[in-house]
């Protein structure tokens, strides 16, 4: 797709929709990622272990994705999002519990998932583990308001997928995979 003026990492603002990982989902998972597909433009920001990112200058929704993704999309318009995920054969992705028409679409394609709560409090502490809320651009942590459902495509998301549920004091070890 051709761009009619180049737009460069300084050009792209902060938004309330930029909500980065916290770390310890990535810890507890224990995956190196071939591909971030939202991944936030400044590297500071990035928590996800990736060979590769693909932020909002790199249009997640149209470039191709390759191997085992990570997807963390804008909040605000998921759907597209979600379509894209369906589609993958391989990967993790962490959504609101949201009551929206692309929940289900979301659910359906998962070969497992998970309801995970994100604790504003690091020093929350559930079987010797810290759990951090999401980072904001302004540096802070905040917890998300609602359960959020981590869904897992293929065997090496699905195992990445228990173990976090494992880690998360909400989930407390549980999840759902689907029979094969």
């Amino acid at each position: 797709m051709d761009q009619l003026f180049a737009v460069d990492a300084a050009d792209v603002a902060a938004t309330n929709d930029d909500w980065y990982t916290p770390r310890w989902i990535f810890d507890a998972a224990g995956l190196l990622f071939d591909l971030d597909v939202c991944a936030p433009v400044a590297p500071e920001f990035r928590t996800c272990p990736a060979r590769r990112y693909l932020t909002v200058l790199d249009d997640g929704l149209t470039a191709p994705w390759d191997g085992l993704v990570w997807m963390n999309p804008p909040y605000s318009n998921p759907a597209p999002w979600v379509d894209r995920f369906a589609s993958h054969p391989a990967g993790l992705a962490l959504l609101p519990a949201a009551n929206s028409r692309w929940r289900g679409r979301y659910v359906s394609a998962a070969d497992g998932i998970a309801l995970l709560s994100v604790q504003k409090e690091a020093s929350t502490i559930s079987r010797g583990r810290c759990h951090a809320g999401f980072g904001r651009p302004d540096g802070s942590s905040v917890s998300y308001p609602m359960a959020l459902i981590l869904a897992a495509r293929g065997d090496v998301a699905v195992s990445a997928l228990s173990q976090v549920a494992a880690a998360d004091p909400y989930a407390a070890g549980t999840c759902h995979v689907r029979p094969r």
